[in-house]
């Protein structure tokens, strides 16, 4: 996140196994179904193996992550990685891995969907361990928390 955050990984996404992939796929097709103009993501939250939750970004405000977005950034809208682990609870998220991809509108590729702060610091409290994140059609991104 920055220079006191989580150290960062880019993988070629033929490294990257293939329970992984097959998330982060899911993802994708969540990601697929949102409404939200360009910016497109869908989230999968995995704890040993096992799909918890999904979720999409919405317009919609959220209280939830309002306490972690600074007011000059503008209103807080449901992320992904919000609604999947919205009314779940931590003793089902901590330890669980955070899957994100980000669709592009009328095209198949795949596009950034690193975590902003607020996601962040949302997963980081309710304990999830890991997330893997789209970057691109041939990368993936991923880091502990």
């Amino acid at each position: 996140m920055d220079n006191d955050g989580p150290q960062e990984q880019l993988i070629n996404k033929d490294d990257v196994s293939k329970k992984n992939r097959r998330y982060l796929q899911l993802a994708k097709k969540m990601a697929e179904c949102s409404t939200y103009g360009n910016f497109r993501h869908g989230a999968v939250l995995v704890r040993g193996g096992a799909i918890i939750n999904f979720g999409i970004n919405s317009e919609k405000y959220s209280s939830v992550g309002a306490k972690y977005r600074p007011e000059e950034k503008g209103v807080s809208t449901y992320h992904a990685e919000i609604k999947a682990i919205l009314n779940i609870p931590r003793s089902q998220t901590k330890g669980a891995v955070m899957y994100v991809a980000r669709a592009s509108k009328g095209k198949k590729e795949e596009r950034m969907s690193k975590p902003c702060r607020m996601c962040h610091s949302v997963m980081q409290e309710r304990g999830i361990s890991q997330v893997f994140y789209t970057v691109d059609d041939k990368v993936i991104g991923t880091y502990k928390l």
